[in-house]
């Protein structure tokens, strides 16, 4: 091969990111309404307030819209942890830090892409990147402030560290995971084939055993029985709080979908492409989706360790809205890291199958379910050439 060939065409890089001044002004007109449940848990901690609950009866700029208003509980539904990590952003003004932790999200993933574009860890091509930008699941991330970047950025990591044989990091940054969201836990049927399995695992238990302590010494049994009782009350079922009524000049604007409050300017509170659910037929079984998600992900296991752990890994985290009931269009960022693996190596002519779940309309709420079928077959896509890349 010759030097020209070697050569990365960071130009080609450079214009595929250029979505990233409509990805910004989505960022900006839009209130955020899921980050505002994270940055509201924050500023609970940082006044001695149980996260779970609503407090909007002690002061108006703990409103949250559409997650909470006049609810019981507030928006937060993660590990007690967890909501240590967003004081810092609680310490902010609303829309400086809304922008902020989207600006860390965007920022994160970007130079985890330029790291592996460097060091060649596998081709990347310039069209995915530009194809992702503007998929519904980033633009819904960015509209409602979710999480789920960066949850896909530590996956990415403990993936790195296993290939770099820093089984520790890689087994804590999965722990992590789970105390940041549950089901990424998912995440360890892909190492089941490995000869390092037994330490990883060990590795893994003693991370989970010292994030328990952790959340047993800094969160007090209120938090801890707030946030088990609130993750057993369906999302469409929450009871309603002391409040009868909003607080004056507070509240979506009738008739529109922006929002007023005391701590930021009128915002959409939503677009319209965030409305979307990525495992609706089972949406109120968590048992069942368990069961078949969990199933999945040692289809896939077993069909794809033969070939790399990468591939094996990336199909199973399609499996992850499956596990989890209550998952909407965000969640289909899970998808993205095999589609960008697979993009250069699907026959030309099937590559249209592949783009779908990322420019799907959310509303049809299909798109999970054809990543997670994607996933099973997408060897099967491949052209010689790409099987010989994996």
């Amino acid at each position: 091969m010759n030097k020209i060939k070697k050569e990365i065409e960071w130009h080609k890089y450079i214009i595929s990111l250029s979505p990233i001044f409509l990805i910004f002004y989505i960022s900006n007109e839009t209130y955020a309404i899921d980050f505002r449940s994270f940055y509201l848990a924050g500023k609970s901690v940082l006044n001695n307030l149980n996260p779970y609950l609503n407090h909007i009866s002690l002061n108006i700029d703990f409103y949250g819209p559409v997650n909470s208003e006049l609810s019981k509980f507030s928006g937060w539904k993660y590990p007690p942890i967890a909501s240590y990590l967003f004081t810092p952003f609680a310490t902010l003004p609303y829309e400086f830090s809304k922008n902020l932790f989207n600006f860390i999200s965007l920022l994160s993933i970007s130079l985890l892409t330029y790291f592996v574009i460097k060091k060649r860890i596998f081709y990347i091509n310039p069209n995915s990147l530009m194809i992702v930008a503007i998929s519904f699941p980033v633009l819904a991330i960015i509209s409602r402030g979710q999480i789920e970047i960066l949850i896909v950025f530590l996956a990415l990591l403990s993936l790195y560290f296993y290939k770099q044989g820093e089984l520790f990091l890689s087994s804590i940054s999965i722990a992590i995971l789970g105390f940041i969201k549950v089901f990424p836990l998912l995440l360890i049927v892909s190492f089941f084939h490995s000869k390092k399995r037994i330490k990883l695992f060990i590795y893994l238990i003693f991370s989970l055993l010292l994030l328990y302590f952790l959340n047993l010494i800094l969160c007090p049994l209120e938090w801890r029985l707030s946030f088990i009782e609130r993750i057993r009350i369906p999302w469409n079922e929450m009871p309603m709080g002391d409040l009868k009524e909003l607080p004056n000049n507070i509240g979506i604007i009738k008739d529109s979908m922006i929002v007023k409050t005391s701590d930021a300017r009128n915002l959409f509170h939503s677009h319209y492409f965030v409305f979307g659910f990525a495992n609706p037929l089972l949406s109120n079984n968590l048992i069942l989706s368990g069961i078949i998600g969990t199933i999945g992900s040692f289809i896939c296991l077993f069909k794809y360790s033969k070939y790399s752990i990468a591939l094996c890994f990336f199909t199973i985290m399609n499996w992850i809205n499956i596990v989890n009931p209550i998952s909407w269009i965000m969640g289909l960022f899970w998808y993205v890291p095999l589609f960008i693996f697979s993009y250069d190596k699907v026959k030309s002519s099937l590559k249209i199958i592949i783009i779908l779940p990322l420019i799907l309309p959310p509303f049809l709420n299909i798109s999970g379910y054809l990543a997670s079928i994607i996933s099973l077959f997408i060897i099967n896509l491949y052209s010689r050439e790409g099987l010989n890349n994996i």
